[in-house]
């Protein structure tokens, strides 16, 4: 039973025991209410749209410093979040009861749904703005390695960030005593 409880599961990033200890904590934190989960959300959603305007700014060392910045917020932003939800978002499903299943599944419909969107809305932008730049006949390309590169972190970060973001806003009022 020992070798049980120390599992851990790869395809996760979670063990059995993490799990079972975000689940069953009783102690009244502050990262465990509503409003500080939908805080860390806009707060999350605001260093990834720092990310993709720090790619239309001129000066590259202003640029770079932003980047960073946005980049280690969205990290340290997800494992935040990843605490408050109570790693619902990323436990396998035979560490949830079907209360949570269900929560979790819902949730990872409403991600993907955005993620797709965001594709479809970046697709969109990038196919207009080359016709609109093709009828003026500028020679210069349209995406440099300098603008496209914070959007491809962003759109990672956001496919790592959206289901623990999208849950944590979801996520029911717990009962507070």
């Amino acid at each position: 039973m020992a070798s049980q409880d120390k599992k851990f599961y790869w395809a996760h990033g979670v063990s059995r025991e993490e799990v079972t200890r975000a689940l069953s904590d009783q102690k009244e934190s502050v990262l465990y209410r509503q409003s500080t989960r939908r805080f860390l959300v806009v707060f999350a959603s605001l260093s990834l749209v720092a990310l993709v305007t720090s790619a239309f700014l001129v000066e590259s060392k202003t640029q770079s410093y932003i980047e960073g910045i946005a980049i280690a917020l969205a990290i340290a932003l997800y494992f935040v979040l990843r605490k408050s939800c109570r790693l619902i978002a990323e436990a396998p499903a035979e560490l949830l009861d079907e209360r949570l299943l269900e929560i979790r599944n819902q949730n990872y419909v409403i991600s993907y749904g955005i993620l797709a969107f965001v594709v479809g809305l970046a697709v969109g932008a990038v196919w207009m703005s080359d016709i609109a730049f093709t009828r003026e006949m500028i020679d210069e390309p349209l995406l440099h390695r300098e603008l496209i590169t914070p959007f491809v972190i962003a759109f990672f970060m956001l496919g790592v960030l959206l289901p623990n973001m999208v849950l944590a806003w979801n996520l029911p009022l717990e009962n507070q005593s």
